[in-house]
């Protein structure tokens, strides 16, 4: 099997791969600044900024002429900047979030299921989103609200569509998950991430692994008759 695996710099993307990784399949992983060190068989690192559309397209072309077919698709790509107040919010962060957490991704994954409908290959697409649509997020992350919320609903549209020819598109919602990116975000301290914790029933942020063991599950043979579903794991909120 080939393994496309967007987005793998965060704890998150090396929580997926990680569980995910064995030596018989191929893993393509994608990387935006810092090209990750990886010791093992069968891993082919490419460099895609989802600021820009150009060069993504150039690259992924790259990759389907030199494995042509592709099994499963994680988008664990998204940039949750800016975290302001949305009176504040320019049209320049909502066009850069969208481009970065929609459009980019949303026109790769595009190119990827026209190839496999092609030539006939049966492809898994899971797409890491955000348990913030929800609760339709905060006055302080709208533009990341409404670029997830854009891929969700187009993810769910050709799902509808494609089920049909065996192509299986599920959305998981991760809650707070403890990163070591959950306090980089500019404006966002641990204080206001302890106050956010402190909002979820089960009462701790999730790990990493909790998001990558619903990924593996949605791969196995386990889960051949979820379609089109949205899976939301979040302490009970």
């Amino acid at each position: 099997m080939n393994y496309l695996i967007l987005g793998i710099n965060g704890d998150l993307g090396k929580s997926i791969f990680e569980n995910l990784y064995n030596e018989e399949d191929n893993f393509i992983l994608t990387y935006k600044s810092k090209k990750p060190y990886i010791k093992k068989k069968n891993i082919f690192l490419y460099n895609l900024d989802f600021n820009t559309t150009k060069k993504n397209d150039i690259q992924i072309k790259k990759i389907l002429k030199k494995f042509n077919k592709i099994d499963v698709l994680i988008n664990n790509a998204g940039d949750s900047n800016p975290y302001k107040d949305v009176l504040n919010i320019k049209l320049e962060e909502l066009e850069k979030s969208m481009k970065i957490n929609f459009y980019s991704v949303f026109f790769i994954i595009l190119e990827i299921l026209k190839k496999q409908l092609k030539i006939k290959n049966n492809l898994n697409i899971i797409n890491i989103s955000s348990n913030t649509i929800k609760y339709l997020g905060s006055n302080k992350n709208v533009p990341y609200l409404v670029a997830k919320n854009a891929m969700e609903i187009a993810l769910l549209n050709l799902s509808k569509e494609y089920s049909k020819k065996n192509i299986k598109i599920n959305i998981i919602r991760p809650g707070v998950i403890n990163t070591n990116k959950s306090t980089k975000l500019k404006n966002y301290n641990k204080k206001i991430f302890r106050k956010r914790v402190s909002k979820i029933p089960l009462g701790k942020a999730g790990a990493p692994q909790d998001i990558s063991d619903a990924v593996k599950f949605l791969i196995s043979k386990k889960s051949n008759f979820i379609f089109g579903q949205t899976i939301t794991i979040a302490g009970g909120e």
